[in-house]
């Protein structure tokens, strides 16, 4: 009987540790704004985020260095980046949201959410659970202002500790995306080094002005 009892706690053990890994309810709390040039602080528009643009809303694993692997300066993402959706260096993006300008659930596919204008949650499953996310670690958020490009405003989010001991008998981590009443605004700019043609051209100009300047 002893050995009977031994051997149902080891399989309940078992299956505990087999079952653990990453649920993350992963939402916003106070919305979001669009950023509002040329101000570039952080202060909330007038205009929220979905009413103006869509967004592309990205949860990130931070890698084995667990550091967040900016965008590089001088690179215009593309769909795709260096390792997918446009991250870069050892990052994983583990699951990302497409929203529509005006929210809906349309493009929100496999989350089965719906967003209003503000970026709020309004209803369907917010959780998103992945039994392979065992690996300790960090992760982030990046939001991106429209589709990715040169001039374009994301948000990221800074890097935030993994507990890995979910199980579905449990709860998620919750991963608010914003967390002061402020909300959250893009305020980073991607930009890109212009190429060696534009710089022979603006420098071509410069002697052409500097002549000119001379012979007056």
């Amino acid at each position: 009987m002893k050995k009977f009892l031994l051997a149902i706690f080891a399989l309940a053990v078992a299956t505990t540790v087999a079952t653990a890994a990453v649920g993350i309810s992963w939402t916003t709390v106070y919305g979001a704004y669009v950023h509002d040039a040329p101000n570039t602080t952080d202060y909330p528009s007038a205009n929220n985020l979905l009413g103006t643009y869509n967004a592309i809303w990205q949860l990130i694993y931070a890698g084995a260095d667990n550091l967040v692997e900016p965008i590089p300066v001088g690179t215009i993402p593309t769909a795709g980046g260096i390792n997918g959706d446009y991250v870069y260096g050892d990052d994983v993006v583990w699951g990302q949201r497409e929203i529509a300008i005006g929210g809906g659930s349309a493009n929100d596919a496999p989350y089965n959410t719906t967003w209003d204008d503000w970026m709020l949650w309004q209803s369907g499953d917010q959780v998103y659970e992945d039994l392979g996310w065992a690996t300790e670690g960090f992760v982030y958020q990046r939001v991106f202002e429209g589709t990715p490009a040169n001039g374009s405003w994301y948000f990221e989010t800074p890097v935030l500790a993994l507990d890995t001991a979910y199980t579905a008998m449990g709860g998620p981590q919750v991963f608010n995306l914003d967390t002061g009443s402020a909300g959250f605004q893009p305020d980073t700019q991607i930009t890109a080094i212009p190429e060696p043609a534009t710089m022979g051209l603006l420098g071509l100009g410069a002697l052409v002005m500097a002549i000119r300047r001379r012979r007056s």
